[in-house]
């Protein structure tokens, strides 16, 4: 014969008290709680909520960022909002470096064509992005052009 789990159980005595269970004897009492009535009924309680983020309390220790930490926060939020501008900016620099067949350059002008599409598309918000993804459309180009230039004058 298995014996029950440890927990408060109905006193068989007294239903509106709990009774609580060791595993081998019985223990201590409690009383019941009051049975809770369900949502949309006259004289229920609100069950609780976590607060909205228009609730939060800015404290003191919350003051505005200034100088780098400024500057990297706003970087975050940008690659958080638009990752596509700054894949393509990423890609239109390494293009300069390493451009074998144009592939970097062409990467970078479509990445920082989805990232102009995603600024046009986060537009009434703070940090859309984009001057990043203008960046890398203009550096890809360039990019680009440098590696035809360089493929004319060695074919011709």
């Amino acid at each position: 014969m298995t014996l029950p789990v440890a927990g408060w159980y109905p006193d068989p005595e007294d239903q509106a008290r709990l009774r609580w269970w060791d595993g081998l004897r019985w223990g201590a009492l409690a009383p019941q709680p009051a049975p809770t009535l369900p949502a949309g009924i006259p004289g229920a309680e609100a069950s609780p909520r976590p607060p909205a983020p228009s609730e939060y309390r800015i404290g003191s220790s919350d003051r505005p960022l200034t100088g780098r930490k400024a500057r990297v926060a706003k970087d975050r939020a940008t690659r958080s909002a638009n990752p596509f501008g700054y894949a393509g900016l990423v890609l239109s620099l390494i293009a300069f470096i390493f451009n074998l067949l144009a592939i970097p350059s062409i990467l970078g002008i479509v990445f920082g064509a989805i990232g102009l599409a995603r600024a046009g598309q986060l537009t009434g918000q703070r940090i859309t992005g984009f001057g990043v993804s203008l960046a890398a459309v203009i550096l890809g180009l360039v990019a680009g052009g440098f590696f035809f230039l360089r493929v004319a004058q060695i074919l011709g």
